[in-house]
């Protein structure tokens, strides 16, 4: 949830980022631990000059939190909107807390490409039904659904999605995994915390930085930089990546100071080819797949992505540098009295 405010809090639902057409929710409590007397709250989600919703709420004293449920309005195109709420004592005219949160609604259509550009694609999804599945079958995909390694047997499909936290601690989980990559499919890995290593790659608990490092012009980065780190929590599983390793880091931790000698890489996503295909690791906590809309956009990117021909994954020590512009030459003038 988003999370602002002095004496008041106020917890946005995924972080803001919502769907037209549907609920959202909003929370306030106070930040204070001395009792406080109750106090009405009026709110209203905004559009420049437009109001399309309002209310109010009395926000109980003490530690109770005051709950929102608001219908959003349906959307064409991504829209910026303001939650807009004030506080004040009952028959006083000055504002105890007041303040605006951006919130971010999308259309609820943000999957609608994703069916008919799998079409030619097996896909299989090894993820509870009511996760992942379930929001793909809504939306008309169409998916096989692995329940587990007895599924993917004898099978090798164009692209395979693993769930967050379907891994467990031995590595004899992931070898079916890269045994599939190699034959030529598409792995998409999410979340996981129980394996010592991932890939082959040590899994380490760190404190998130205040910003990420991206791969901007990768598809994979397009809409995951969505998922800004202060929301994440205070730290992150991160894949630890050898210095020159062959493989292509997309969100990771800034290192301590800039140089042209490989390092070690701390990285929540990666991408490396393996034999006829490759394998990425998206360590980002993702929301709901059903209500978020950063969600759902890193699901089309990385379907298009996974989908698209398989390319070698170089180290960084063999990756093309970076082409610097050629400095603007220094036009001599003369000034004229």
């Amino acid at each position: 949830m988003s999370v602002t405010g002095t004496i008041l809090l106020v917890l946005l639902s995924g972080e803001g980022y919502w769907l037209g057409g549907r609920t959202a929710t909003a929370q306030f409590q106070w930040n204070v631990k001395q009792p406080l007397d109750a106090a009405p709250v009026t709110w209203r989600l905004a559009c420049g000059d437009a109001s399309l919703a309002s209310g109010q709420i009395v926000l109980p004293s003490k530690d109770r939190m005051g709950k929102v449920q608001l219908r959003l309005p349906e959307v064409r195109v991504p829209t910026e909107m303001r939650f807009v709420y004030r506080a004040a004592q009952a028959g006083q005219a000055k504002a105890i807390a007041e303040g605006a949160v951006a919130v971010h609604v999308y259309p609820d259509t943000l999957l609608a490409s994703v069916a008919e550009r799998m079409k030619a694609k097996q896909l299989f999804v090894c993820d509870e039904a009511e996760g992942l599945p379930a929001a793909l079958k809504s939306r008309g995909v169409q998916f096989v659904h692995a329940r587990g390694e007895a599924d993917l047997q004898f099978v090798c499909p164009d692209v395979l999605i693993v769930g967050a936290e379907r891994l467990g601690k031995p590595a004899a989980d992931q070898e079916k995994l890269l045994n599939l990559s190699a034959a030529g499919t598409s792995v998409l890995v999410l979340r996981q915390t129980q394996p010592a290593t991932l890939a082959g790659y040590p899994l380490a608990r760190r404190l998130l930085p205040p910003k990420l490092v991206w791969q901007a012009d990768h598809p994979l980065a397009r809409h995951l930089r969505l998922f800004e780190t202060p929301a994440l929590g205070p730290d992150g599983w991160a894949i630890r990546l050898p210095a020159d390793e062959p493989a292509l880091e997309i969100g990771w931790w800034p290192g301590e100071s800039p140089g042209r000698k490989p390092l070690p890489i701390d990285a929540l996503v990666v991408v490396k080819a393996l034999g006829k295909g490759r394998i990425v690791l998206c360590q980002i906590p993702l929301g709901p797949w059903e209500t978020d809309p950063r969600s759902q956009l890193f699901l089309a990117d990385a379907l298009d992505y996974l989908a698209s021909p398989v390319v070698p994954t170089l180290p960084p020590s063999r990756r093309p540098q970076a082409v610097q512009p050629a400095p603007t030459p220094r036009v001599p003038t003369l000034d004229l009295p």
